[in-house]
C-alpha cells in the first residue's frame, strides 16, 4: 500500500510539472513577437543539379576560353600578323561584340561594338566570305590604343548562318594579307566557330542547372543554335522546372522517353 501511495504521488507531481511546463511555454510564446516564415522552407526543394556541371566539365567564359586563345594564336601565327581577336553578334544591339584578342590591341579591345556597317567585320558577316584590307572602322583604335595597318576577317559560320567574325591585323611581312593567308585563316576560323557553338550550348547549360531563366527560343536567335538545339534546350529547361520538388515527376519522363525509345528502335527495325 506504501508503494501504491508514493505512485500516486510521483504521478500527481509529475502531472503539476507538466501543465507548470505547458503554462510557461505559453507565456514565452506571448512575449515572442511573430516570425515571418522563411521563404526559403516555402520553396520546393530544387533537384541538386550542380554536380552535373563538374561532370560534363562545361566549358569557362568565352572570355577565358583557352581554346579558343589557342585558336588565336596559331592562326597568328600562321598568317604572321601582329594581332588576333574574335568577336560575336549581339542580335539585342546589332553589332559584332569582342570576346577573346591577343597581340596588339588586346588588352583595351575586349567588349568593344563593332557596327555592320563601315567595317570589315560587318561586311565579312554579311557576305560570309573574307575581307582583307586597309580597316574602315578606324574607331576601335582608340580603344585598342594600337594602330591597325591592314585587317583580316574571317566569318564564324555555325550550321549556315554567321554567329561572329574571326581577324587578324598587322601584317609583319606585307602591306596587306595575301591570298593564301585568306584560305588559313578561313579554316581556322571554321575551327574557332565549332568552339564557339559549342560553348553557347554550355552556356544555356550552366544556365538551365543554376535555376536561371533561360529564354527560348525567340532570343536565342542569332546565337548559332539551329532548331533542334533549341528545343532540346526547351526540354532540359521543363525537365529542370519538374525537378522543383517533383522529383516523382521526373521518374514518370524517365519511362515515357524509355517508351519512346524503344518505339523508335522498333520503327526503324521495320524500316
Amino acid at each position: 500500500m506504501d508503494l501504491l501511495r508514493r505512485l500516486s504521488d510521483l504521478q500527481r507531481k509529475v502531472s503539476s510539472l507538466a501543465d507548470e511546463i505547458e503554462q510557461l511555454r505559453r507565456v514565452a510564446q506571448a512575449l515572442v513577437p511573430p516570425q515571418p516564415p522563411d521563404q526559403d522552407l516555402q520553396k520546393p526543394p530544387r533537384l541538386g543539379l550542380g554536380p552535373i556541371a563538374s561532370y560534363l566539365a562545361l566549358g569557362p567564359r568565352m572570355e577565358s576560353d583557352e581554346l579558343l586563345r589557342l585558336i588565336l594564336e596559331c592562326a597568328m601565327y600562321v598568317v604572321r600578323a601582329g594581332g588576333a581577336g574574335l568577336t560575336l553578334f549581339d542580335p539585342q544591339k546589332g553589332k559584332l561584340v569582342f570576346k577573346a584578342a591577343i597581340g596588339d590591341g588586346a588588352e583595351g579591345i575586349i567588349g568593344y561594338e563593332v557596327p555592320l556597317e563601315g567595317s570589315q567585320h560587318g561586311l565579312a558577316f554579311a557576305t560570309r566570305e573574307v575581307q582583307s584590307s586597309t580597316p574602315l572602322h578606324i574607331e576601335i583604335e582608340k580603344a585598342a590604343k594600337a594602330r591597325f595597318r591592314n585587317v583580316l576577317v574571317a566569318p564564324l559560320i555555325v550550321e549556315g548562318d554567321p554567329v561572329g567574325t574571326m581577324s587578324a591585323v598587322n601584317k609583319r611581312d606585307g602591306d596587306h594579307f595575301t591570298a593564301d593567308d585568306m584560305k588559313a585563316y578561313k579554316l581556322f576560323a571554321d575551327l574557332a566557330a565549332l568552339v564557339v557553338r559549342q560553348r553557347l550550348r554550355e552556356q544555356l547549360l550552366r544556365r538551365i542547372i543554376n535555376g536561371e531563366s533561360v529564354p527560348l527560343p525567340s532570343e536565342l536567335e542569332g546565337l548559332g543554335l539551329g532548331e533542334g538545339d533549341q528545343l532540346l534546350m526547351g526540354i532540359m529547361d521543363d525537365l529542370s522546372k519538374l525537378a522543383e520538388g517533383r522529383e516523382d515527376l521526373l521518374h514518370f519522363c524517365k519511362q515515357l522517353t524509355g517508351l519512346l525509345l524503344e518505339l523508335s528502335s522498333r520503327l526503324r527495325w521495320h524500316r
